[in-house]
């Protein structure tokens, strides 16, 4: 029987920097649900990008400014930690840190 040839590999490519800065923060966090706020890809607004555990997104919308998108990151961390009951007492950590 003749051996297959094995499929070649590709790299994906890298993160436009703006975005692997987020990941950095996000990573440098060792809790299990994490946001970061950045540029979207063409500088026009601001994104929400988090992670729940090792899977990495952004939220659907985009910010006119930090500040909401800053936010909309709180607002999405309290909604992920009031579903996990082991994740309440974070809760009164994350409310401290609004301005």
């Amino acid at each position: 029987m003749k051996e297959r040839p094995t499929c070649g590999t590709y790299r994906v490519p890298p993160l436009r920097p703006e975005l692997q800065v987020a990941y950095d923060e996000m990573d440098a966090k060792a809790d299990y649900f994490a946001y970061a706020v950045c540029r979207t890809h063409d500088g026009q607004a601001w994104e929400v990008n988090t992670r729940q555990g090792n899977i990495y997104t952004a939220l659907d919308k985009s910010y006119a400014d930090h500040d909401k998108a800053m936010a909309a990151g709180v607002d999405w961390l309290l909604e992920q930690v009031d579903r996990e009951p082991h994740e309440q007492s974070l809760r009164a950590v994350i409310r401290q840190g609004e301005p």
